[in-house]
């Protein structure tokens, strides 16, 4: 007698993840070579959504539309801000952010 088996239902959706690690360099520095990466320091960029301590990934092989997250000098200093098309010394767009929401 053949025994056969047969699964129903739905399978997990952690499924893909278990067998594929994740690559995070990859996924947050696709293009090593035009990336930087800034540690946000002190308040007052909450109405860009970006908070102390927030690391910005900046690409600087993006050309800034307006309204991107952008990081530009300001007197020096590394400013971060919306493009309004104005912007000089700009080093690139905010491409992603990184949050630490606990420490351990």
């Amino acid at each position: 007698m053949k025994r056969t088996q047969r699964t129903t239902g739905f399978g997990s959706p952690a499924e893909v993840y278990a067998e594929n690690d994740i690559d995070w360099t990859s996924f947050l520095l696709p293009k090593p070579h035009a990336m930087y990466v800034f540690t946000v320091r002190g308040s007052g960029n909450e109405d860009y959504m970006v908070c102390d301590k927030d690391l910005a990934i900046v690409d600087s092989s993006l050309l800034p539309k307006v309204g991107d997250l952008i990081i530009h000098t300001v007197d020096g200093e590394f400013v971060i801000g919306r493009y309004a098309g104005t912007e000089k010394d700009i080093v690139g767009v905010v491409s992603r952010l990184v949050r630490l929401l606990r420490s351990s």
